[in-house]
């Protein structure tokens, strides 16, 4: 976090214009507990495990630097990140765990955002810059502006055990899907001593006719993901269709129940892109595409609870 501060420091001191404003440039300096935190979860430093489509000439190496540049590398470009980054640093102080959901647009566009929840001594505060996108559920737009928004502490608390249970049994990486256009979740669960938990998911959720809503009612418990994902090899590259395909698939249903999970948790409502069906939606026709999956909200998380 000192050089995500170095950079918000240098930002604000080159938009200065003509040296005729000062601003109180100590209020770019982190404070409290990320005073002595470096966050290397930010770092998103992940072995990455790639899906890629049948016949796809692009190497391992072409695709990860696809997703490093139009991604990842502008990430900290973003006004959300540099939002977020700014909150952490300065807004929560003596925070003891930190829960976030970062979702980044493919290209990097304006509409990357954040959700964050801080445990405080004096209880949580919590800080997003989304806003639902019109009367549709599961639809979110980022804003230019952060707000305060209220948690149920009980059904937090709740998610904390639960996110626990994950960071003691999965694995860290960066899942990656064929799908480019849609957009990339991370979550972090970060906590003053340092521990974290960090993954990334993009494109899971595309799959075809209710893979997603099967996958999701039988999604693997905590150590049969770990242990699914264990068997692969990071930065080698995995055929669509192959058996190691349907499995990462398979245990990255879990990692995309929990980032439902804490969303749900956090802002109330679903967000379609996550898990690619919308919970509140009308229940689809048979052999249509999966939009509305009545009732399956009340497994997800179920299956996961072991470690």
């Amino acid at each position: 976090m000192r050089m995500t501060s170095s950079l918000l420091l240098t930002s604000a001191i080159l938009f200065l214009p003509c040296g005729c404003y000062q601003p109180e440039l100590s209020k770019y300096a982190p404070r409290g507990t990320s005073c002595d935190n470096m966050l290397p979860s930010f770092g998103m430093e992940l072995p990455a495990y790639f899906v890629r489509k049948v016949g796809d000439s692009a190497s391992p190496s072409e695709i990860a630097a696809e997703y490093s540049y139009d991604i990842l590398r502008v990430r900290s470009a973003t006004p959300g990140f540099r939002m977020l980054c700014s909150i952490v640093n300065t807004y929560f102080e003596q925070w003891e765990r930190l829960v976030i959901i970062e979702r980044l647009e493919h290209g990097g566009n304006d509409e990357t955002g954040f959700v964050v929840v801080a445990v405080m001594p004096s209880g949580l505060t919590a800080v997003t810059n989304y806003g639902l996108k019109g009367p549709e559920a599961g639809m979110w737009v980022a804003t230019e502006f952060p707000r305060l928004f209220k948690v149920d502490r009980e059904r937090f608390q709740s998610l904390m055990v639960r996110l626990d249970l994950a960071r003691e049994t999965l694995p860290r990486g960066l899942f990656l899907f064929p799908n480019v256009d849609w957009p990339v979740y991370i979550l972090h669960d970060i906590k003053s001593d340092g521990s974290y938990l960090a993954y990334g998911i993009a494109g899971w959720a595309e799959a075809e006719d209710d893979t997603m809503e099967r996958l999701l009612k039988a999604q693997p418990t905590y150590a049969e993901a770990a242990k699914l994902v264990g068997k692969m090899m990071p930065w080698q590259g995995i055929e669509e269709g192959s058996q190691a395909a349907r499995e990462l698939r398979q245990a990255v249903a879990t990692y995309a129940a929990l980032v439902d999970m804490v969303w749900q948790c956090t802002l109330g409502r679903p967000d379609y892109f996550i898990i690619g069906v919308d919970p509140l939606a009308a229940p689809r026709a048979r052999g249509s595409r999966a939009r509305g999956v009545p009732g399956f909200l009340s497994t997800i998380g179920q299956a996961s609870g072991g470690g």
